[in-house]
């Protein structure tokens, strides 16, 4: 699903953050700055400080994330295995493209008569919603049917049935060609890009309550009626509308402590409107 496809890209981008924080600041033995930035560049200014090890970050990445995944699509040639893989790169691109050049000028009275700079990587919370975008337009790629096929007739009237052998090969063609069936248009493909996520089935209904998954629904839920965001009741209720509760909530209030040694309150009422999901 979806979400499946986010958790598999925010992890591989996870590791690559951590171990490249790691990296830079010296908690690891096999790795520190990145060494390649030094010198001076042709827009006059020169390297300097501790740039982020992302080369080392996104090795590691690929070698641990990556591994179980690799193993299973060399072995049975699994289309899951192959979609983790891709989601697990493109989290590891979503930081790569966020890298950011910082700079730190020298010279008297605060002049820039010499700059140095590192490059250093995003705060993750800024890779999360640029994956959380990348989430929200995941393209669903088309699953082989794994359904004998019940053959086509030729000109002369005899069964074709495709084997299993080239039905593989089909799939592995339609794979490599890194193609969206279901987002195109009639004959047309529309390309795969590295950032993109993919998956492979429909996200489950969140509205409805379904034990089987683990769904809660969201009757019954608390919303906030003039919210247009996430806590709303037009996008949280799911367009079934809201029911309206009003309540009494008592509270001690306005009181005072009397020598010696008792405090009298007043009950003050507050009353409130409540919306839940119908």
């Amino acid at each position: 699903s979806r979400e499946t496809a986010f958790i598999y890209a925010v992890t591989s981008a996870g590791v690559v953050q951590a171990i490249t924080q790691a990296c830079s600041a010296g908690n690891l033995t096999d790795c520190s700055c990145d060494q390649n930035m030094r010198g001076e560049t042709p827009e006059g200014w020169k390297w300097g400080g501790c740039s982020d090890n992302l080369r080392y970050g996104v090795t590691f990445s690929e070698a641990f994330v990556d591994s179980p995944e690799r193993e299973k699509y060399a072995s049975t040639r699994n289309l899951r295995a192959k979609m983790n893989l891709h989601n697990n790169a493109a989290g590891r691109q979503a930081i790569a493209s966020m890298l950011r050049t910082q700079c730190r000028c020298h010279g008297v009275s605060g002049s820039c008569e010499l700059k140095t700079c590192w490059q250093t990587l995003p705060r993750f919370a800024e890779v999360g919603d640029y994956l959380k975008l990348k989430y929200e337009n995941s393209v669903k790629r088309r699953t082989p049917s794994r359904k004998r096929s019940r053959g086509r007739r030729d000109r002369e009237g005899r069964t074709v049935r495709w084997s299993r052998r080239h039905s593989a090969t089909r799939r592995d063609n339609q794979e490599s060609q890194d193609v969206a069936p279901d987002q195109a248009k009639p004959g047309r493909s529309v390309p795969l890009q590295q950032s993109d996520l993919v998956h492979l089935r429909r996200s489950p209904n969140y509205c409805r309550y379904n034990p089987k998954k683990g769904i809660l629904g969201t009757s019954g839920r608390v919303c906030n009626n003039t919210s247009t965001e996430q806590d709303g009741c037009d996008f949280l209720c799911c367009g079934r509308g809201y029911n309206t509760q009003i309540e009494v909530e008592e509270r001690k209030c306005r009181c005072i402590f009397h020598w010696c040694c008792y405090v009298t309150c007043e009950t003050c009422r507050t009353v409130r409107e409540i919306y839940t999901c119908k």
